[in-house]
């Protein structure tokens, strides 16, 4: 190995082991991985939160995603990548071409991964936002105040998207953020039309003193009746769907099936 290879490969392979070594120790020793964990979704989190502010992450719903997951697979592919370039050239040069493509790859994995789980963290609103406003129009009925209504709903409904929203909203509004400041925040936040409406209605009651349980199930009723429509859309658009692997893959395999006797037989009277 070359005096420059060494300066520009393994001095810092060698710097970054001994690094990773001492954290791994250190680990071991104070038996802090759950706190390593969370220090690792905390980086992670703060990344997230400042994209969405520089609008590099565009796509709606990117401030629903909470998994992991999605940077910890995009991160180890990067780390397939580079080491797959830097294997086949390890010289300065393709060094520095793997952590072009890792690092570019790697984000672009990234980016269709987040878009995918913020899409489904939208459909997750949508899904679980009826359900969530007639509990909480039924706990206000029973004298519940709305602070413990939405504490109550958001531990009641399934784990997701809203559950996650209703509680940072309560949470902010523990710590002393204004009501209007916090329901800006989440209106921001969740880009679902229904959703704000439900806040709107929320906002409302509890600047005017009147009463929501009534406007709420109202809603409710609408939420519900939107998504039968929606679901009738799905349903029409299913045919339309279909009609392409229909037409490529299943009508040439069954008219095969059908008339290959017909085809075997006039090959043969013609071989003949």
């Amino acid at each position: 190995m070359r005096a420059r290879d060494f300066l520009l490969i393994g001095a810092p392979m060698l710097l970054g082991g001994v690094f990773l070594a001492a954290f791994l120790l250190r680990t071991w020793k104070e038996r802090s991985i759950a706190r390593s964990m969370q220090t690792y979704r905390s980086a992670h989190d703060r990344l997230t939160e400042r994209l969405i502010a520089k609008r590099i992450l565009r796509f709606p719903g990117a401030s629903l995603v909470s998994s992991l997951r999605h940077w910890a697979f995009a991160e180890f592919f990067s780390l397939l990548v580079f080491l797959a370039i830097v294997s086949g050239n390890r010289s300065a040069s393709g060094v520095a071409q793997a952590t072009a493509a890792a690092a570019l790859l790697g984000f672009c994995v990234a980016w269709i991964s987040l878009r995918g789980a913020a899409r489904e963290g939208i459909r997750s609103v949508q899904r679980d936002l009826p359900v969530a406003c007639f509990l909480f129009s039924l706990l206000l009925e029973s004298g519940m105040g709305a602070s413990s209504a939405l504490q109550e709903t958001s531990g009641s409904i399934p784990e997701g998207a809203l559950a996650r929203e209703l509680r940072e909203l309560v949470r902010s509004r523990s710590l002393g953020v204004p009501r209007g400041e916090s329901i800006e925040r989440s209106r921001r936040r969740v880009p679902v039309e229904d959703y704000r409406l439900f806040l709107n209605h929320v906002l409302q009651g509890e600047r005017l003193g009147i009463g929501l349980s009534r406007s709420l199930r109202e809603l409710s009723t609408k939420m519900l009746e939107s998504q039968g429509h929606r679901a009738e859309t799905i349903a029409q658009q299913a045919a339309v769907k279909m009609l392409f692997p229909l037409v490529v893959f299943i009508f040439p395999a069954v008219f095969l099936i059908i008339l290959s006797p017909v085809i075997l037989g006039l090959w043969d009277r013609f071989a003949r």
